[in-house]
């Protein structure tokens, strides 16, 4: 597990209630940053960013992962503008980076400033927060969504405000009463 990857989902709780149940909300990524907290697809940025092009061959090889998976992560990088097939030669495909981005984590607190204000009002109040890590493959993930879907059915929330990725979950709550 890549431990500067971004947290699966960002989950908090409001504190007030209404018919509805407790609202919950979202914190919105940009694609490319979702599509790069995957640690094959990171991988396998980092490695077209160091040479001119690479075949699907030599991604497979380098990265270990199937060919119907590296297809996969490919599609989501090249849905986000990071990288493009541009030749392909007999059978063989060429890959090649399209954008250059920063991969190093931003040392500055400007994070914060994308935090709902609803969200960052708990954290200074004294939030409780958990993460829970989520290891495994995309069965272990999908289970995951299902078993978070399911707790929303049972808190009344309408749609599950949850993006997940492939490490963890990291869930913030009312501050504890004294």
């Amino acid at each position: 597990m890549n431990q500067n990857s971004p947290v699966a989902a960002l989950i908090y709780a409001d504190v007030s209630t209404n018919f509805q149940g407790p609202t919950m909300s979202k914190i919105r990524v940009d694609g490319r940053t979702m599509a790069l907290s995957h640690p094959t697809r990171l991988a396998m940025y980092e490695q077209l960013l160091a040479v001119e092009e690479m075949s699907t061959v030599m991604l497979q090889k380098s990265t270990g992962v199937t060919r119907y998976h590296l297809y996969h992560h490919l599609q989501s990088l090249e849905k986000n503008g990071l990288v493009e097939n541009h030749r392909d030669e007999g059978r063989a495909r060429w890959w090649r980076v399209t954008e250059r981005v920063p991969l190093a984590p931003v040392a500055s607190n400007d994070w914060i400033s994308n935090i709902p204000e609803e969200v960052r009002a708990l954290l200074e109040a004294g939030a409780a927060i958990h993460y829970i890590p989520v290891v495994g493959d995309s069965r272990d993930t999908a289970a995951t969504k299902k078993t978070l879907d399911g707790m929303a059915v049972l808190f009344d929330v309408q749609q599950t405000p949850i993006t997940l990725m492939p490490n963890g979950i990291l869930v913030i709550g009312p501050p504890k009463r004294s």
